[in-house]
């Protein structure tokens, strides 16, 4: 394996993404390297401190849509914890865009495999499973390298100087991060910790490093089949995963994509608003759970799952990974809309509870006393609720 680190940050693929305008004030720099193995080179892309980093690297596989989901949840943690974020373009169809886009700059990528069109939603005359199916067969066969490279990946940011690395993806890259917890061979690097988001699946029965997965209420299979949407968590079968190294939040009145600080700009339906879950102060609290756990050894909360046969009379389901936004509803939540955002929840909006302020504080102070809601988290809360 070699890394050689390319000139121009400024020019690379993702370098203005949103929320990178103030890397430089909260002193970061942006770093982009050509990664070498064997039958594949292929592109790192790292935000790091300039100095005082804290040694953690949270590790993203490149989405199959070119994105940056896990950056676009948990940028504001990671700044305020000065860890480290890189990405890794180790699927073969996402890679072919990069190329694509600045072929000048990145001529020398190259990722065995044959790119894909499909998605998820393809398929017509099957039914949602088989649509579901159909698209991860296609996509892992795509990239055939995808566990050799993800090794790679991760011993070349243990030799940039970090020395937790979390393995982290959100919706098809979450099961790319699933793919290589349970691909790991005795050959293979392995993280110190993974992070699936969004992404669900067969039970985690083989894992041998700290595993903290979240899926939202949107994510649920019997969610979804409800909306005509292929699915995810199927069967519930992920809450079989292996207790020593793993454990789930299932998480009530979350959508599949957050809007609270990113809305769509089309009108949501009739009489509602886009959703204002919290959406990054869950990832902020997992992430920072699964980083006590992998690098300190501390236990994380225990696993909570949902029950979405029983429901308050906002319409949340019971159980799960509480918040304010169910346990003192502002709103009633509805975490999947029709049409194209269908991945953005939106809400009706519903009178303030009696007393709001203060029960909101006690909440969050409980929440923050269980490690299920970061201090910082809980102030904006109460601030832009209060706000609003």
């Amino acid at each position: 394996m070699t890394l050689d680190e390319l000139a121009g940050s400024g020019e690379a693929f993702g370098a203005d993404d949103p929320w990178t305008g103030g890397l430089a004030e909260h002193g970061y720099r942006t770093r982009e390297f050509l990664l070498r193995g064997d039958g594949f080179a292929t592109r790192l892309l790292v935000r790091e401190p300039a100095g005082d980093a804290s040694g953690v690297v949270v590790l993203e596989p490149m989405h199959y849509s070119g994105g940056r989901p896990v950056w676009r949840s948990c940028h504001e943690y990671l700044l305020r914890c000065r860890h480290t974020w890189a990405e890794v373009a180790c699927q073969t169809t996402p890679a072919h865009a990069m190329v694509r886009r600045s072929p000048d700059r990145y001529r020398a990528v190259h990722l065995p495999g044959r790119p894909s069109a499909l998605t998820p939603f393809d398929g017509a005359g099957l039914g949602l499973r088989e649509r579901s199916d159909r698209f991860s067969q296609v996509w892992w066969d795509t990239s055939p390298r995808l566990t050799d490279i993800l090794s790679a990946a991760i011993r070349a940011v243990r030799d940039l100087g970090c020395g937790t690395v979390v393995l982290a993806g959100s919706s098809q890259s979450g099961g790319v991060v699933r793919r290589y917890a349970t691909a790991l061979g005795p050959y293979d690097e392995a993280p110190d910790g993974f992070l699936p988001l969004h992404s669900g699946g067969a039970a985690l029965t083989t894992l041998r490093r700290p595993t903290v997965e979240v899926l939202a209420e949107a994510d649920l299979e019997s969610v979804r089949s409800a909306a005509g949407l292929p699915g995810q968590g199927r069967d519930l079968a992920h809450r079989g995963g292996d207790p020593r190294h793993y454990v789930v939040y299932e998480v009530p009145g979350m959508a599949h994509v957050d809007s609270r600080y990113a809305p769509p700009e089309a009108a949501p339906p009739p009489g509602s608003r886009w959703s204002t879950f919290p959406h990054t102060h869950v990832t902020h609290a997992a992430l920072d759970a699964l980083v006590a756990w992998a690098r300190d050894g501390v236990a994380p909360p225990r696993s909570c799952h949902l029950d979405v046969s029983c429901r308050d009379a906002a319409g949340h389901p019971d159980g799960g990974w509480r918040t304010p936004a169910v346990d003192l509803p502002r709103a009633r939540l509805e975490v999947i809309s029709p049409g194209e955002h269908w991945s953005r929840g939106h809400e009706y909006p519903l009178p303030a509870p009696r007393g709001y302020p203060a029960a909101a504080e006690s909440v969050l102070t409980r929440l923050v006393d269980q490690r299920r809601y970061l201090p910082e988290d809980a102030a904006t809360w109460l601030r832009e609720t209060l706000k609003g």
